[in-house]
């Protein structure tokens, strides 16, 4: 009897993103599977998630191992449905069928993007080493003008290089180092110099133990590296008195928890006040693409949280529209699912605007990167209680430090003041209810 045949494909991660490393298969050849069942763990520089099954029965075939990484829509598995032998069936089937795994949704705007949007590549000792995204356009304005794509920034969305970028090259005239080896050009990134003895590998005499980033950490380094570049980075920092919304809290936290069943952070909190604080100043909400400056209609605040291999940045969406209580749902389910493999590709795309929280963990100021296309990220501080002068007195509040730090290309310093003096404000004049 012959079987419909279904090809599990390597899905869309998220928007720009062209491939995926398939950390571990949940099932294994021969084993029965269920429509929606766990059956791989994916993971990306935003999101490291289990992809359920997108058919009912037999797992046939597995054609890629654990910890390769496959560009999206590559066949990565087969599913016979009805079948009741091992992974020896024959590839041949009289109906087969492409499917994704569920959380891929159907072909959409970015989904477009991706497949036609080319992409140069670079290659170094190990292997790529960094991506230009490109229209024909602007590859075929480049080789007339012998510029090489490889050394320009794009500035465009998601590091898209575009015209303008190729104006700026040329007003540059060739970069200095570009009849240099190339070991020259990388100096910053040449490798260190490390010596073998017995076995023991050794940097400047310090026995050291060797071990290869994870996917997801490799694409977090590139993704910053590619931040710092991109933007010239300023950080504002200001001093909030935290009491009345500590006191709100206080008084909230026993029904809201009894209603919610999880307990009410701080956090909701400042994802509130700094939603507010956008309302007022739109401009920390936008994207630069070249001379452009891109206006966003919705208020999309991305929430870091940190997992066992990394920082992964879930994302509340219309989060102008939600109170605290709202925003703390969001919070708790985005959370729980970043921390449980969870997350869906849709839940860490459309960010406009980034905070993190490293005051948990006692920090009492940082200075972040910025998550592209972003253009500003919020740090919070630690609340600590501290005596403070009040009308002349003195007294004990909890104080926290906050920090913006904004691309200096759209938003000047007194924006970035701005900004946060009302963000302070509306912490410090908290109306319960808000919650």
């Amino acid at each position: 009897m012959q079987n419909d045949t279904t090809e599990v494909l390597m899905p869309l991660m998220g928007e720009g993103i062209t491939e995926a490393t398939l950390v571990k298969w949940l099932k294994k050849p021969g084993d029965q599977v269920k429509l929606e069942e766990p059956l791989l763990e994916v993971s990306t520089d935003k999101v490291d998630t289990e992809i359920p099954s997108p058919a009912s029965g037999v797992l046939s075939e597995i054609l890629v191992n654990d910890g390769t990484t496959v560009e999206v829509n590559k066949v990565i598995a087969i599913i016979r449905s009805g079948a009741t032998t091992s992974s020896t069936q024959a590839k041949s089937a009289p109906a087969v069928t492409k499917a994704a795994p569920s959380p891929v949704t159907s072909p959409r705007t970015e989904s477009k993007a991706v497949s036609t949007e080319a992409v140069v590549t670079r290659n170094g000792e190990h292997g790529s080493e960094g991506r230009q995204k490109s229209s024909p356009l602007v590859r075929k304005i480049a080789k007339e003008e012998s510029i090489d794509l490889a050394e320009i920034t794009g500035t465009g969305l998601h590091g898209r290089i575009t015209k303008r970028d190729l104006e700026a090259a040329k007003l540059r005239g060739p970069s200095p180092a570009s009849s240099a080896p190339a070991a020259q050009q990388r100096i910053a990134e040449a490798p260190l110099v490390t010596k073998k003895d017995g076995g023991t590998e050794t940097l400047d005499g310090v026995p050291v133990r060797r071990e290869r980033m994870s996917k997801m950490r490799t694409l977090i380094a590139e993704h910053m590296v590619r931040s710092v570049r991109t933007s010239p980075h300023v950080t504002t920092i200001f001093e909030i008195d935290m009491h009345r919304v500590s006191a709100g809290r206080a008084k909230a936290q026993a029904a809201f928890k009894a209603r919610e069943g999880f307990g009410l952070t701080y956090t909701p909190f400042f994802v509130h006040a700094a939603v507010q604080a956008i309302k007022k100043f739109p401009i920390v909400n936008v994207s630069v693409d070249g001379d452009d400056i891109l206006w966003k209609d919705s208020i999309n605040i991305g929430v870091a949280v940190a997992i066992e291999t990394g920082l992964i940045v879930p994302v509340i969406r219309d989060a102008g529209s939600l109170n605290v209580t709202g925003i703390a749902r969001r919070i708790n389910d985005l959370a729980t699912r970043a921390r449980t493999k969870k997350l869906l590709p849709e839940d860490v795309q459309g960010g406009t605007f980034s905070i993190t929280n490293p005051g948990m963990f006692g920090s009492l100021v940082s200075s972040p990167i910025i998550n592209q296309p972003q253009v500003a990220i919020l740090s919070v501080g630690a609340i600590i209680k501290r005596p403070v002068v009040i009308n002349d007195l003195i007294g004990i509040r909890p104080m926290v430090q906050v920090g913006l730090t904004f691309d200096h290309r759209v938003v000047d310093g007194e924006g970035g003041a701005r900004f946060l003096a009302y963000m302070k404000e509306v912490l410090e004049e908290f109306d319960e209810s808000a919650i």
